[in-house]
C-alpha cells in the first residue's frame, strides 16, 4: 500500500455502523494539505447500491476486502484515483431513484479512464456542480 504524498489529494472513507452493528453506511471526505472537506455521507439504509464501489476503492488503495466491516473504527486512507471514482459514483447516482438508471451510472463511472474521472470530478465538485452532474448522468445513463 502506497501512502499518498501531501501534494496529492487524498480521500478518507469512514464506515459508520448501524446501532445493531450488522450493517454500515459511510462518510467520504477529501483532504488536501491540512484542509478537509466532506464529499458524501450515505447512511446504511441507502448504502447498498454503493457496496461494490466501496470495496473496489478500498482494494485499489491496497487494503484487503475483509477490512470492510461494521466493526472497523479507523478510516481508510484512499488514493486519489479510487477516491475520485467513489466520490463520482456517489454524487452522480445517489439522487437517482430508478435502479436500472443508477446501475448504468455506477457502471459508467467504473468504465471512465483515470483522466476522464479526474475531469468529471473537477467539474462536479464545488458550488456550481448541478449542471455538470446532470450532464454526467445523461452521458452515462444514456437517458
Amino acid at each position: 500500500m502506497t501512502v499518498p504524498t501531501l501534494r496529492e489529494r487524498r480521500f478518507e472513507l469512514l464506515l459508520q455502523p448501524t446501532q445493531a452493528g450488522d450493517d454500515w453506511g459511510f462518510h467520504l471526505s477529501e483532504t488536501f494539505n491540512d484542509a478537509k472537506e466532506a464529499v458524501a455521507k450515505v447512511d446504511a439504509t441507502r448504502a447498498t447500491p454503493f457496496r461494490r464501489a466501496v470495496l473496489d476503492a478500498v482494494e485499489a488503495s491496497g487494503y484487503p476486502p475483509a477490512a470492510v466491516s461494521p466493526r472497523r473504527c479507523r478510516p481508510f486512507n484512499l488514493q486519489q484515483g479510487p477516491g475520485v471514482r467513489l466520490a463520482l459514483t456517489v454524487s452522480a447516482s445517489l439522487p437517482v431513484a430508478r435502479p436500472l438508471r443508477r446501475r448504468a451510472i455506477v457502471d459508467g463511472v467504473e468504465a471512465l479512464s483515470h483522466e476522464e474521472a479526474l475531469y468529471w470530478y473537477a467539474r462536479t465538485s464545488g458550488p456550481a456542480s448541478g449542471r455538470a452532474l446532470r450532464a454526467l448522468r445523461i452521458l452515462l445513463a444514456d437517458d
